[in-house]
């Protein structure tokens, strides 16, 4: 066991402990009503209350029946689409406050800011019918790409009554990005320039410790959540969320892990890189869910060294591809005007991945590349406490110069 599965192990016994003991009952109590009144506690649509942002609350409806919850800042300029990463929410626009966050500051240089929540996550969770959870959590990053993006996009335009708008993504927003314009290639008609933060395509070369365990036993990983019905993957969940705000905001050994916790998981050469006065709001956000298969689809690009469909085996991949093998995603069909920016110590977004992105991709303008030196790790991209220099400035110039406002 090495030190990060037992710093888990520790924090759940803490967990546990404070659940059950008499003995700190009252100090769990102090924690809670600390909770309840920080940005912890508060969704997307009281994060922009609270810091006085005129939300409105939309509902889109995929054509496969999936509820989207929108989140929109209205504003008189060109819209703009957020749309966030893995297992994350719009919480990743907003959490950071007015100081660090994104849409804020879209919102302030008067663009019109629309706040995608994927399907499965916390605010994205319902249906048109009442179906079975296997039913419900049977997608991955391509339905993302097929149904929610195209639904959302379409309702954006429908609304302002505009034939284009600006998509932004991060992460696993911008592998949506790649599918829906490769394979629904009239979308790309629809963004009028696109801006990719820490691409994924694949993750052949991901540089997460654990990756060939979990790409080695994929298959017998995937049979076991099949027999135990395990088809939603971290969810949120507020009682973890209150208990991840209490150690992380404490000065003592259980925030030296709550960091640790994040180094392992993202690699974070340096801590304070991040926003450190924010981590415990973050960790109580962070994350907001998604389907196991999502995570299954990642680990397949790495096993396969492919960006591909998803690999339901020979004989269903016969029926649904016409091949054995799952079809590559064609990412030369894309034609959207492009900005990427990218990071050489990100574990996710790999620059030999990027690399060969690039050679494929025929619309880059504009490419920020982030070398070593900079130390640049993938949360910093949302999350980062540079992330105004690096990142929102730079952002905010170039749609200055697209849209002219």
């Amino acid at each position: 066991m090495d030190i990060f599965c037992f710093a888990s192990v520790v924090f759940y016994i803490f967990l546990f402990n404070i659940k059950n003991s008499n003995s700190v009952f009252y100090f769990g109590k102090e924690i809670g009503e600390s909770y309840s009144n920080s940005d912890a506690s508060l969704d997307s649509a009281q994060l922009l209350q609270k810091y006085n942002y005129t939300t409105e609350t939309h509902i889109v409806i995929t054509n496969d029946g999936y509820r989207l919850t929108v989140y929109r800042i209205p504003g008189k300029g060109p819209p703009v689409l957020l749309v966030h990463g893995i297992a994350d929410s719009s919480d990743s626009w907003l959490v950071l406050g007015p100081k660090y966050s994104l849409a804020y500051q879209l919102a302030d240089a008067g663009y019109d800011v629309w706040l995608l929540n994927s399907r499965g996550n916390r605010y994205s969770k319902g249906h048109i019918r009442n179906l079975p959870p296997k039913l419900y959590w049977d997608f991955s990053y391509e339905e993302m790409g097929l149904q929610d993006l195209p639904a959302t996009i379409d309702y954006i335009l429908s609304k302002r009554n505009l034939l284009k708008l600006i998509y932004i993504g991060y992460s696993q927003g911008t592998t949506e990005l790649f599918v829906m314009c490769s394979m629904r290639p009239e979308y790309n008609a629809k963004i009028e320039h696109a801006i990719l933060l820490a691409p994924v395509a694949g993750l052949q070369h991901l540089k997460y410790p654990f990756i060939k365990f979990w790409s080695r036993n994929l298959n017998v990983v995937m049979s076991l959540t099949e027999k135990i019905e395990l088809y939603e993957a971290f969810p949120s969940n507020e009682n973890l969320n209150k208990f991840h705000y209490t150690v992380c905001r404490l000065n003592s050994l259980y925030k030296i892990i709550c960091e640790l916790e994040y180094y392992k998981n993202f690699g974070l050469p340096r801590l304070t890189n991040l926003v450190s006065e924010k981590l415990p709001i973050l960790t109580a956000h962070v994350p907001s869910g998604t389907s196991a298969k999502v995570f299954f689809h990642f680990i397949q690009g790495y096993s396969t060294q492919k960006f591909q469909r998803f690999d339901y085996g020979r004989r269903k991949n016969l029926e649904l591809y016409w091949s054995s093998i799952p079809p590559e995603y064609d990412v030369s069909r894309i034609n959207v005007p492009l900005t990427i920016f990218a990071s050489e110590v990100d574990w996710y977004s790999n620059n030999k991945d990027v690399a060969k992105l690039l050679s494929k991709l025929k619309t880059v303008e504009n490419y920020v590349f982030l070398n070593e030196s900079v130390g640049f790790t993938h949360l910093e991209f949302v999350y980062g406490s540079r992330v105004n220099s690096i990142i929102n400035r730079p952002v905010l110039g170039i749609l200055k110069k697209i849209t002219k406002l």
